[in-house]
């Protein structure tokens, strides 16, 4: 009896076997597929950054290499004495890293530095410019002897984009105060011109070079100084603000 039960369970185990490769295949042939799948939109940001460095080796009173490090952002024109005769200024030293995963539009877009109670304000107007890179901060550069310090690449112009403001109410030049007073060769260099005129002043530039993802940087230039009359300028605190606007290319 044991018998007979064992043998019609391994027929029964063999004539499973057989319909199971009858229906699957041969272990070894048998293969299927999910697809697996994801989507990720389109992100940018922007960040805004202002650079300074100080000397962190040198021979006797030479310097001979810089550390660069972040400060908060902004644009400190000083103090103007209200005197109706005193020139004109140009910062620097600020720009916007943009990084993004897609084609991207830039817009920038500024406001003339006004009067705290918003009675008046100072001619005003900005420059932008594409950066030569994009460095990691802080870094420590080395400096050619009785050369000015090397900037990081984020300081470094290479691709004009325009000025942007009132093309009506541009700062007094050429004549002007630089701060530093190397800036004016690197700019020469770059343009040929620094001074804005009306013509080349729009409300706001667009840039459109970025094509790919990355992380990008763009310096901004101001100009800014006293009305002829001694009264269209209040005495008092100033304020204005440079925006940069990053939208999808579509």
């Amino acid at each position: 009896m044991k018998r007979s039960i064992i043998f019609i369970s391994l027929m029964f185990l063999l004539v499973s076997s057989l319909v199971f490769a009858d229906n699957q295949g041969s272990i070894g042939a048998i293969k299927d597929e999910i697809e697996v799948i994801a989507n990720v939109g389109p992100y940018a940001a922007v960040v805004p950054q202002k650079l300074q460095y100080e000397v962190t080796k040198s021979f006797w009173t030479i310097p001979l290499e810089d550390e660069w490090f972040e400060v908060e952002p902004e644009m400190n024109f000083g103090h103007f004495t209200g005197n109706p005769d005193q020139r004109s200024r140009i910062q620097d030293s600020n720009c916007f890293l943009v990084e993004t995963n897609c084609s991207v539009n830039l817009t920038f877009e500024g406001t003339p530095l006004t009067h705290v109670d918003g009675s008046t304000t100072l001619p005003t107007t900005y420059w932008a410019f594409k950066a030569a890179g994009v460095n990691d901060i802080p870094i420590r550069l080395p400096r050619i002897p009785f050369f000015p310090a090397t900037p990081p690449l984020q300081l470094i112009p290479v691709q004009e984009i325009g000025y942007f403001g009132d093309s009506s109410d541009i700062p007094r030049g050429p004549e002007f105060d630089i701060r530093p007073d190397w800036l004016d060769h690197l700019l020469d260099l770059v343009t040929g011109v620094i001074w804005p005129s009306p013509e080349k002043v729009q409300s706001a530039q667009v840039y459109t070079g970025i094509n790919d993802k990355g992380v990008y940087a763009f310096q901004v230039f101001g100009f800014a100084g006293i009305r002829e009359n001694i009264s269209a300028v209040k005495a008092g605190n100033y304020e204005g603000e440079i925006r940069l606007t990053v939208s999808a290319d579509s």
